[in-house]
């Protein structure tokens, strides 16, 4: 626990505690809509979800990290949140001693940002780290990054809202930015520019290349294979870690029964899958209003929304060519042929458009094509970082 005056009476006294009891779990969930709850462009993410991140029975990512969680008061009342999480994975694959921080939520007080920073970094410190980056919630193969840029429409599904102020909250506790992330808006019913049509038409100069979208009757084990593909396409990416099997599988129960085979397509060489883009469909649209909760009768609003009256958007969440392809003058035409056939499943979906996202601010072959395109870049996150140095933090947990 961490005791620190603040700034105003002699009785404004603000503590950090770990979540320990049900109470400091329910004041941790309670928290994004203290912050959030008078803006019109934040959605609750759901309760059941967040949860589960704080559950080591049931999130995948406690088979390869640890994770602690705190919450900050001022005289009582919740103020912020903060998770600390170190991921095995992570540290065998880069040995830089680096742990993470995430679910950052608090009031605009420099002083509770600090001290949520100072009781992730003691414990982090005590278990060997040397550099802390962030956030992701809880590895960087979920939410990932702080909106710093686009905070005049909602978060797609899978993608985190921010205050503009937590930025400058973050930079004034020691951190810098270490790697931006964009997201861009594809508009289906805008019309295509002519190049981008004819670098998608180039597909047929390849009689070896196939283009297909998922097959139905076997989704589970499509969504494997677009993983599988998506492991190795990113594997040489900033910070990448890949999806585990257990993570795969969690994902696929989680989005199954709202995927569409025409959301899922391949490019075989041969046969050989090579290529994947997926699509989901822009849940965070059916469950705005619900404050987070689909029970006891938020399912009926929610599923009454996603397939009576639809949503309008959607997210491209994988998106990625085999990595023996990627200097290949064939990869853009792949990428570029996959995405126009996402566009056309949107249109005959009635779909609006669809956001891209993430796509690192280095990602030279990807934004080109993008940027070919004409798509707008509406949402930018960063990633920060610090190194932890010697002593310890003013807490502990």
């Amino acid at each position: 626990m961490t005791d620190t005056t603040g700034e105003g009476t002699a009785h404004d006294i603000l503590r950090v505690e770990q979540v320990l009891t049900r109470k400091h779990k329910k004041d941790f969930l309670d928290l994004p809509r203290r912050v959030h709850g008078d803006d019109p462009n934040w959605i609750a993410p759901l309760r059941m979800i967040e949860a589960e991140r704080l559950d080591p029975k049931h999130h995948a990512f406690y088979e390869h990290g640890e994770a602690a969680f705190w919450v900050a008061y001022r005289d009582g009342a919740p103020v912020g949140r903060i998770s600390a999480q170190i991921d095995r994975l992570h540290l065998e694959r880069y040995r830089d001693a680096m742990g993470h921080f995430g679910m950052i939520e608090a009031v605009d007080d420099p002083a509770v940002f600090k001290a949520l920073f100072a009781a992730a970094e003691d414990w982090l410190r005590g278990r060997g780290m040397e550099r802390v980056t962030g956030p992701f919630s809880l590895s960087i193969n979920e939410e990932s990054g702080l909106l710093v840029e686009g905070f005049e429409s909602p978060p797609a599904i899978m993608t985190d809202h921010a205050r503009p102020y937590f930025g400058p909250r973050i930079e004034e506790a020691g951190y810098r930015k270490a790697k931006g992330l964009y997201a861009f808006y594809f508009d289906f019913n805008t019309q295509v520019p002519a190049r981008l049509l004819k670098l998608a038409d180039a597909i047929d100069r390849y009689p070896n290349i196939r283009l297909r979208k998922s097959d139905g009757r076997n989704l589970v084990e499509e969504f494997h294979t677009a993983i599988d593909i998506f492991n190795d396409a990113w594997s040489e990416n900033w910070n990448f870690v890949p999806f585990t099997r257990g993570e795969t599988d969690a994902l696929i129960k989680s989005v199954k029964p709202f995927v569409s085979p025409e959301y899922m397509w391949f490019a075989e060489d041969n046969g050989e899958p090579i290529a994947i883009v997926t699509a989901l469909p822009d849940l965070n649209q059916a469950s705005r209003g619900l404050n987070g909760r689909l029970l006891p009768f938020g399912w009926i609003t929610f599923l009454w929304r996603v397939k009576v009256r639809k949503v309008s958007r959607a997210r491209l969440t994988l998106l990625g060519i085999r990595k023996k392809y990627q200097s290949s003058a064939l990869a853009a035409v792949v990428v570029t042929a996959l995405m126009m056939r996402i566009r056309q499943a949107g249109l005959d979906l009635g779909m609006e458009g669809a956001e891209i996202s993430w796509v690192l601010e280095d990602n030279e072959r990807l934004l080109q094509i993008v940027e070919y395109g004409g798509l707008e870049r509406y949402k930018t996150y960063n990633i920060y970082e610090r190194d932890l140095g010697g002593g310890r933090a003013a807490g502990n947990g």
